[in-house]
């Protein structure tokens, strides 16, 4: 996947269709505009935000130092925890975005 959803603000989209995407934040319009940015892993530290639970799944919300969102899925969870430190909600790694089935979430980069 070379490239994936974000809203002006710089949130990665959780879920998008052809006529828009659909907000998991608090206080947003459920429908936003969206664009399509390339696919590469970052650096940042993320600190847990909140659980929301979509259409097909329930999911983890992260916001870095800046005030961006970023959606993980609770396998992604799973595959994280044993291998990073996680302190008071907090988790510092490399990061690249995957999608399972029509939605999208952060994932811990791999080192290959």
């Amino acid at each position: 996947m070379t490239e994936v959803p974000y809203d002006e603000r710089g949130n990665l989209l959780f879920y998008v269709d052809g006529g828009g995407s659909y907000s998991y934040l608090e206080g947003d319009p459920y429908r936003l505009a969206y664009s399509m940015r390339p696919n590469v892993a970052f650096d940042a530290t993320l600190t847990l935000d909140s659980m929301r639970t979509g259409q097909s799944a329930k999911y983890l919300i992260w916001r870095d130092a800046d005030g961006h969102h970023y959606p993980m899925f609770i396998s992604d969870l799973t595959v994280m925890l044993p291998l990073v430190t996680v302190r008071r909600g907090v988790v510092s790694g490399t990061w690249i975005v995957r999608k399972k089935g029509q939605n999208f979430g952060v994932a811990l980069a791999s080192d290959d």
